[in-house]
């Protein structure tokens, strides 16, 4: 009776993780799954906003938040439509500029981010965010554009020394003191030959 009850056991359990074993579905793991869909967790959040942009489409807070939503989902071009639709109704309007400037820095494009981050300064020199915010992206260049960076972390911590960003602009300063010297023709012993 007691080998009867272990085999009745084992087959129990056995059968158990074969339903189990047949559930999973394993082309997944190998991909070879050709249906596979990538669904965007933001694509209702994004698409209401375009409903409310189409609704209101001289409302520039709409219009700006959409670019934001689009450029922090990585669609920049449609992001960039929305930018420069906001700004040709309030050209003025440096904050969306910087908003634009930033989005194109954080999605990879240094020289356009450059461009917009210059022309905030153009029309508002003392606008520390736009000075700390480009010697970042100046940083982040390749080679990083060291010389272009300290002056614009030095001018952020002389507009207002006691802001948050002047203090993020003194450590960034104080870590480029602290970091090896970039290489230049000037300071490369040549080897003599043999």
């Amino acid at each position: 009776m007691r080998v009867a009850y272990i085999i009745i056991s084992g087959l129990v359990v056995c059968s158990m993780i074969a339903v189990a074993v047949s559930m999973i579905d394993f082309s997944g793991l190998w991909g070879d799954s050709d249906d596979e869909v990538i669904v965007d967790p933001n694509a209702d959040i994004v698409a209401e906003q375009q409903t409310a942009v189409a609704n209101d489409p001289v409302n520039v807070d709409e219009i700006v938040l959409l670019a934001n939503m689009l450029s922090n989902t990585g669609r920049m071009s449609e992001a960039t439509e929305q930018y420069e639709r906001a700004l040709e109704l309030q050209p003025h309007d440096h904050g969306i500029r910087l908003d634009f400037a930033r989005s194109l820095q954080t999605n990879g494009l240094l020289a356009d981010a450059e461009a917009q981050f210059l022309l905030v300064l153009e029309a508002e020199p003392d606008n520390l965010p736009a000075h700390y915010y480009l010697a970042k992206l100046y940083m982040g260049w390749e080679p990083p554009r060291r010389d272009e960076a300290r002056d614009h972390f030095t001018r952020a911590i002389e507009i207002n020394p006691d802001s948050f960003l002047a203090e993020q602009a003194q450590l960034e300063l104080e870590m480029m003191d602290r970091s090896s010297p970039v290489a230049t023709p000037e300071s490369i012993t040549p080897v003599a030959g043999p």
